[in-house]
């Protein structure tokens, strides 16, 4: 049987996703692919999430959820500016917009005109003799090539060991943002965080995991086709700031994935019977305890003659007062005011639905009254004795 949501399926899956050559071939072909049957599981878990939202009401964020999303602000903060250029390695080559076939001394002149020269620098001019270095140079970026001192080695396996040196700095930034993650969804959170767990761990090995791929099957001669400066790649930068901005944003999207589930905006749990069933208890027994501290206390003012004559001597006050408040032509003029300007038909409106209301609840408290007495299904009441302790029922 289709409906409107169905055929709206079909139209995305096999109409607007085919048109969307935009994007990568390889994530263009998987749409395609399990698009039709991913859609609708989707649309699925998003109705069932929407549903049990409505049932819990929504409250303020936990007290240890705020500390978490503190931690993931500014997480995120640092992630951001880590990402731009200003914190990164200097690039030569993108700095002086030369060609990697340009002279190594037309470089570093540009350069000298640019700022002054360090010591660093003159350890790169003599580096970029090799055209290989300069290849690794824009892969690895400047610190392998200057302070790796066991990646160059005669058996032209450089490549890999500049990967090597590269890996722990990659390793421990991916750390750092595990410790983070981790953090944000420990048991110290509370069970909001916690569900999450397993989710950010295995985003954020997942990253690493893809990071350490990437770079591993680089091909640094990429950049020796290059025609044009615009056509250089500089992998290292371009994956560091890659790096830091996926950072952030897993940071923003746990930070709005706790804020919604934690003030059961999205994905509520509703509370388990038996801790209802708790509740409802626990409140019972804290009223039943009011109630008998008030009957004392009522019983031990009517018993003491000083006490009941106080008690009534208030109220007798009290009536003379507000006699007295009514009589006054200024309380009598503001009442009549406000009774000028009242409109007794809504009034009226709302008194008959509150009626209505309390009606309603009395024949729902009787048919469940009718329901519990009806659980018995031999036998009838023939005679109810009711005493001070309670009341016993006797059945023939």
């Amino acid at each position: 049987m289709f409906n409107v949501r169905s055929i709206v399926l079909l139209v995305v899956s096999y109409v607007v996703i085919p048109r969307l050559t935009f994007l990568p071939t390889n994530v263009h072909t998987l749409l395609i692919l399990f698009g039709p049957f991913l859609l609708p599981r989707v649309v699925d878990w998003i109705d069932v999430a929407r549903a049990t939202g409505r049932s819990v009401p929504i409250r303020p964020v936990p007290p240890r959820v705020q500390h978490a999303l503190n931690l993931l602000f500014v997480s995120a903060v640092v992630c951001l500016g880590l990402s731009l250029p200003r914190f990164a390695p200097e690039n030569i080559f993108l700095k002086t917009q030369s060609h990697i076939r340009t002279e190594t001394s037309v470089l570093f002149v540009r350069l000298r005109h640019l700022r002054e020269l360090t010591g660093e620098d003159e350890v790169l001019r003599a580096k970029f003799a090799s055209v290989r270095n300069k290849l690794l140079y824009l892969a690895y970026g400047p610190d392998s090539l200057l302070n790796c001192v066991w990646c160059s080695t005669a058996n032209a396996n450089d490549e890999q060991n500049y990967f090597l040196y590269s890996l722990p700095k990659i390793a421990m930034s991916h750390i750092a943002q595990l410790t983070v993650l981790g953090l944000a969804t420990s048991s110290l959170v509370g069970a909001e965080g916690s569900r999450f767990r397993t989710h950010v761990t295995i985003a954020g090995l997942l990253m690493m995991v893809v990071e350490i791929w990437y770079l591993r099957t680089y091909d640094i001669i990429t950049n020796k086709r290059a025609t044009f400066v615009q056509d250089l790649d500089s992998a290292h930068w371009r994956i560091r700031f890659m790096r830091y901005m996926t950072f952030a944003v897993v940071d923003i999207a746990l930070a709005f994935v706790l804020w919604a589930t934690s003030t059961n905006r999205w994905l509520a749990k509703p509370v388990p019977i038996a801790e209802r069933l708790e509740l409802t208890t626990r409140q019972a027994e804290e009223t039943l305890n009011r109630m008998r501290a008030l009957g004392l206390l009522t019983n031990s003012v009517n018993r003491d003659p000083a006490l009941r004559g106080v008690r009534e001597g208030y109220w007798r006050t009290e009536g003379q007062v507000m006699a007295e408040t009514v009589q006054d032509e200024v309380v009598t003029e503001e009442v009549n005011k406000v009774i000028r300007g009242m409109d007794f038909s809504a009034l009226q409106g709302r008194v008959g639905d509150i009626a209505d209301g309390v009606l309603k609840g009395i024949d729902s408290l009787r048919a469940r009254r009718r329901k519990q007495m009806g659980t018995v299904r031999t036998g009838t009441y023939t005679e109810v004795r009711m005493h001070l302790g309670g009341s016993h029922w006797y059945c023939t």
